[in-house]
């Protein structure tokens, strides 16, 4: 197994074991309220216990990507390390920490690649009628044809530019939609099961699913499970926002919320209890991101318990 379930968390032998299985349940995004008043519980037993959980947070904060990001792990080898994890001590961690380091998607052939990392943002100059500025944990290819250029959104976000003379456009995609635009700028989020675009200035030709539609500015579409589907307006405004290093909310539940925050702040903040569909609203600066937790929290009645490795959870 990779995580113990609830029975098994108090059957470890060994104290560092039980301490870094706690640490994945806490990381998978699977613990539940029990979770986590047994896990509080079992720190505040003694001093060994408390060390222990420390330490386990502090070498997932040197090792966890290359454990939980599936993306750049082969599936197969993705269960063996979080039970390595789990059973293996500090020292045989040290010893092979450089095979864990995560191994990074292949660029393919004639393509520039341009990343970010959580939190992070970046501006490219693409090629002379060609940029892009990347949100937080992106990945975008760039091909410079003299024909047609060529982007790719792998994965995460980013506001794309192009003045391309007559004769000569720009191809964006994710997934499985296509931008194609000549003078435009648009915008492109690939996220889990969700493929948004909107268009900011000029026009866009989108193709998905075998259809074709031409796009205004002030548009913006959300691509999911087949289905495409206008963005509410005010969900749009917000995902234009992190341009300006803003997060805004308005009216949306406070579980989205959270996800939403969990994408810019190191660690994982959790909401428990029923207050996942409580509506707020409010402005977060994402450069002070971890501030947020504490407004947040406040607004729903709740405090926060704060762990190592930047785990913030919100509780009655």
């Amino acid at each position: 197994m990779t995580t113990p379930d609830n029975n098994e968390l108090g059957r470890w032998p060994d104290r560092d074991a039980m301490a870094r299985s706690w640490v994945v349940r806490l990381k998978s995004g699977e613990a539940t309220q029990r979770d986590l008043d047994m896990l509080l519980s079992w720190r505040a037993q003694n001093e060994e216990n408390e060390g222990a959980f420390r330490r386990a947070a502090r070498l997932w904060e040197q090792l966890g990507p290359a454990l939980v990001d599936g993306a750049t792990l082969p599936a197969a080898s993705q269960g063996v390390s979080r039970r390595w994890f789990i059973g293996g001590g500090a020292a045989m961690a040290a010893a092979a920490a450089v095979a864990l380091v995560p191994l990074a998607a292949p660029v393919p052939a004639g393509a520039r690649e341009y990343r970010t990392g959580k939190g992070e943002r970046r501006y490219v100059r693409l090629d002379p009628e060609v940029s892009a500025e990347l949100n937080t944990d992106s990945r975008l290819l760039f091909w410079a044809d003299a024909a047609e250029p060529r982007v790719e959104l792998s994965q995460g976000e980013a506001l794309i530019s192009a003045t391309c003379d007559p004769g000569r456009g720009l191809i964006a995609t994710a997934k499985d939609v296509e931008v194609r635009a000549q003078v435009a700028r648009f915008s492109m989020r690939s996220d889990g099961g969700l493929m948004r675009v909107a268009c900011l200035e000029g026009q866009i030709e989108v193709v998905s699913q075998g259809g074709r539609a031409t796009v205004d500015a002030g548009a913006s579409f959300d691509f999911r499970a087949g289905e495409v589907r206008p963005t509410p307006r005010d969900v749009a405004e917000s995902g234009a926002a992190w341009q300006r290093d803003l997060f805004l909310f308005k009216d949306r539940p406070a579980g989205e919320v959270i996800a939403e925050l969990n994408r810019y702040r190191p660690g994982r903040v959790y909401l428990l209890g029923s207050r996942n569909d409580v509506r707020i609203s409010g402005v977060i600066h994402l450069e002070r991101a971890d501030f947020a937790v504490d407004h947040i929290a406040k607004s729903l009645g709740m405090k926060v318990i704060r762990l190592p490795g930047g785990i913030a959870i919100l509780r009655n």
